[in-house]
């Protein structure tokens, strides 16, 4: 009997492809079982909500009895925010009853990522810990699949490399050995390398000098604002180290990205002459030590550069500041602009952004003694052609979510509510590019048109998109966020105008003919407002999260109620004519105290920041959280505004006015009067451990705080007498701050004009800087991704002009594939500026005069900034073409 000979290399292919088609099974195996996992997880699992964990069944049940769980609004937010969760739990459901029916594995290949998504986004923002279940299934899921698709290909090449490696170790070792030192030609060739490489060169020197000029500005500032600030704690983070410790980390976050592009475009222009040095048998160490010099040379040498440039534009903001406190009144010197802890710390914050920068390009750097192929760059990229609507639709919602949640009073400005919008524009430009290109080519005529200028987005697809994501994301930011912040730091305000008052003090009835006297000796005139404390039960913006039972929250935030006639009276006296509240029951009216530079706030900070949970009173060091409703209740927001009717002393986080009816603020402050005065006598022969401990047997404090508001006029020669007088209440009620520090017993003008002229000059410069380095990374990525195409322009246009088309033409082709990645990220960055400074100004409850100078102040920014990228524009469009003709 005849037997079928199977050559060798067939017989090892058929059976590899049956190796490879029992590995599919395993994995679709493996995928059904995961997928009933995930499915059928959600029935066992327990979902935070308020007060506690629910089952799905408890959720079903209450939606058949009417959905009350539905109706309330924290409730409510944690359960719509698990809906993603239970459609993507159904979809690993239809997955596996798909793959039992044996069809293509790859129609849900997107699920895991989604998967991901769907499962983090409520498990961090409604903190359900149950479903890190669900996200370790969904890992395993697809690690496990792909380890058994895989297994088989990975053991084989693991064995290969193994003997890859064990030859090129013994080759290795005969190549390495040098037992010499290397001649001077040789530090000649590095020279003259480092020549030759000028363009890299040139950014790597801008880079670097930029960086360290700015790590030595941000130092030497803080240094001398926290001089002059009144109060200063790194370890609470009290005064301006709150605002150094964010602006510095996004600043230094900011550094280290662009330094790492840098290095990156550096690396690539070098391996253009590495290469050769490689191919030629050159040692890889050899390699690494040509690199190391010449990088550590410029990068040292940039460092210092930039130090110096940061001394003198240190000394010119300096010099500007001094003066325009001279010209407030304010009597104050600053210090120097140069110092060996400034310069130390300078040095030390500059090379550890150099470091990671370099540990980001680790890869780049190794493969600089690796590559030998001098096409490397040249290998064309697949492009999508799938999903264009679903894609688009993906992200509309995301970016509809990011707007409609920062529309929200309570949550807006916080920055992470950008991730939804950032995540909009991926999704919307992946698929606008996709549908874009798929049509193009179903119309030929504009498909030969457009050829010439669709050519990266063809050629080098994904690199491409992510370019126009990066540039998209990177203008975003600048005309969304940090340009909208900018503004309002620039808004033209008076200083001393967020300060009617010369002294303003809250006070105990004891004191009341004490503070009098103090007033008539120093010849002050003052007004006296019945108050008292309401406190909120989370007096942070900082997200705090915690599990299924409610913690004791700190900080929590003091402020000050007062009834409508006080509050007409205040406006009065400020010059303003106050508006009719028509207050009644316990509705109230809020006055957030800031300046125009400050975030929106909101009274309680408290989970999801719609309901408001006050308690009249002051803060509670022990309380039962899981009776949260009856100790910290929830209060009805009837209108708000943001004025200085006292003073801005904590910049609407914190001593803000909370407005009431008469009648109800009468009610109220009778209750507190009397049981202050019945507790006195206790409260002055109590330790502080007593005073401290007294909530853990009692419903409410000792006392309950000053029931007096009195705001001093005081003639400018007798106020440091007068402040000095008034020091001992500092003593006498030390108990009050046990809770916060910084809620003093009175607040002097003069030194809380100088703070508030700090924090205001600190954002102007932290946020000019942040827009400054962004640009400046717009700017370059730009560069960087034209400078990787000139190569191909330039035979574009050999290409051209033979068959004979004109130069103005040539020059439109080339142009045309240029424009996408200025003027599309430029539409996107302008009209997410446009919807979020409108909402910001919304959120900062700016009147109309107010709104006018934001939109003026944001105009002229806006055509600023579009005014010099269409000037970048133009300088790169010329260059693009010197090089293209130059390359003839």
């Amino acid at each position: 009997m005849n037997k079928m000979i199977i050559p060798i290399g067939k017989e090892r292919s058929v059976a590899g492809n049956e190796g490879k088609m029992k590995s599919e099974q395993k994995a679709r195996r493996f995928k059904i079982a995961v997928g009933f996992l995930i499915f059928f997880s959600i029935f066992f699992e327990k979902y935070t909500v308020y007060d506690g964990g629910y089952s799905i069944w408890d959720i079903i049940f209450n939606l058949q009895e009417g959905g009350s769980m539905f109706k309330s609004g924290e409730e409510s937010i944690r359960l719509y925010l698990l809906i993603p969760a239970f459609i993507i739990s159904t979809l690993y459901l239809i997955r596996s009853l798909w793959l039992m029916k044996k069809k293509n594995l790859q129609v849900f290949a997107f699920l895991p990522m989604v998967g991901l998504l769907g499962y983090v986004s409520p498990m961090y923002l409604s903190f359900q810990p149950y479903l890190l279940i669900n996200i370790l299934l969904t890992v395993v899921d697809y690690m496990g699949a792909r380890w058994l698709e895989e297994r088989d290909e990975i053991n084989a090449a693991y064995e290969e490399q193994k003997a890859r490696e064990r030859a090129e170790k013994e080759e290795q070792k005969k190549v390495r050995y040098f037992p010499g030192r290397y001649p001077e030609e040789f530090f000649r060739i590095v020279r003259k390398n480092d020549i030759y490489g000028k363009n890299g060169k040139r950014v790597l020197l801008a880079g670097g000098i930029l960086s360290s000029a700015c790590v030595y500005i941000m130092l030497t500032m803080y240094s001398l604002f926290t001089g002059i600030h009144g109060k200063e704690d790194m370890l609470l983070g009290t005064g301006l180290v709150q605002v150094f410790r964010q602006a510095g980390v996004l600043v230094f976050i900011l550094l280290i990205l662009m330094l790492t592009m840098i290095i990156s475009c550096y690396i690539r222009e070098q391996k253009k002459s590495m290469r050769l040095f490689t191919i030629l048998g050159m040692r890889s160490s050899t390699v690494y030590l040509m690199f190391a010099i010449v990088f550590g040379i410029n990068a040292l040498l940039s460092g210092a550069v930039g130090m110096v440039l940061g001394w003198g534009i240190s000394y010119f903001i300096k010099g500007i500041w001094q003066s325009s406190l001279a010209h407030n009144g304010v009597k104050i010197v600053l210090g120097s602009s140069i110092s060996f802890k400034t310069i130390g710390l300078g040095i030390a914050g500059y090379l550890t952004a150099l470091i990671l920068a370099l540990g980001l390009n680790q890869e780049n750097i190794l493969n600089l003694a690796r590559s030998m192929n001098m096409n490397a760059e040249a290998q064309r990229e697949k492009r999508s052609r799938k999903y264009a609507s679903l894609l688009i639709g993906i992200g509309i919602v995301f970016a509809a979510i990011g707007i409609l949640w920062y529309s929200s009073r309570s949550w807006a400005e916080s920055m992470y509510i950008h991730i939804f919008s950032v995540i909009g524009i991926l999704f919307f430009l992946a698929g606008g590019t996709t549908l874009y290109l798929n049509r193009l080519e179903k119309e030929k005529n504009r498909y030969y048109n457009k050829l010439i200028s669709s050519r990266p987005f063809y050629y080098r697809y994904w690199k491409s998109l992510w370019n126009l994501f990066y540039l998209s994301v990177i203008h975003f930011f600048i005309l969304a966020v940090f340009s909208v912040q900018m503004t309002g730091a620039f808004m033209k305000q008076n200083t001393a105008d967020l300060y009617p008052y010369d002294i303003v003090c809250t006070s105990y009835d004891a004191d009341t003919e004490k503070l009098a006297d103090i007033a008539k000796e120093h010849n002050a005139k003052e007004e006296v407002y019945p108050m008292f404390r309401m406190t909120s039960v989370y007096g942070s913006d900082k997200l705090e999260p915690w599990g299924t039972e409610r913690p004791i929250q700190w900080p929590q935030g003091q402020h000050i109620a007062i009834s409508e006639s006080t509050y007409r009276s205040l406006k009065e006296a400020v010059g303003e004519v106050p508006k009719d509240l028509n207050l009644s029951g316990s509705k109230m009216h809020v006055v957030y105290q800031q300046d125009l530079s400050v975030k929106a706030h909101t009274i309680d900070w408290d989970t999801a920041r719609i309901e408001k949970r006050l308690r009249i009173g002051q803060p509670l060091t022990f309380y039962n959280p899981q009776d949260i409703d009856n100790v910290f209740p929830v209060w009805k927001v009837k209108s708000e505004e943001r004025d200085t009717l006292t003073g801005t002393f904590h910049q609407g986080m914190e001593d803000n006015l909370i407005v009431f009816s008469d009648a109800f603020f009468e009610k109220e402050y009778r209750k507190i009067t009397s049981y202050n005065e019945k507790q006195w006598n206790e409260r002055e022969n109590a330790s502080r451990v007593e005073w401290k401990t007294y909530t853990t047997s009692h419903t409410s404090n000792m006392t309950e705080g000053p029931i007096q508001l009195i705001c001093f006029s005081v003639p400018e020669k007798e106020y440091a007498g007068m402040f000095k007088s008034m020091q001992y209440l500092e003593k006498k009620y030390e108990y009050d701050r046990v809770w916060d520090d910084s809620i003093r017993q009175f607040y002097g003008k003069q030194q809380m004009m100088v703070d508030t002229g700090a924090e205001i000059f600190f954002r102007k410069l932290v946020y000019l800087f942040i827009v400054i380095l962004l640009t400046v990374m717009g700017f370059f990525q730009y560069y960087v991704k034209l400078e990787s195409e000139i190569k191909e322009m330039g035979w574009q246009n050999i290409f051209l002009k033979k068959l004979g088309m004109r130069e103005k033409e040539r020059k439109r082709a080339l142009a045309g594939q240029m424009k996408p990645f200025a003027a599309l990220p430029l539409l996107i960055g302008t009209c997410g500026g446009a919807i979020f400074a409108a909402l910001t100004a919304k959120a900062r409850l700016y009147n109309g005069g107010e709104v006018s100078m934001f939109i003026h102040a944001g105009m002229i920014f806006y055509l600023i900034y579009l005014g010099i990228w269409i000037f970048w524009y133009f300088q790169i469009k010329k260059w693009i073409w010197r090089q293209a003709e130059w390359e003839k």
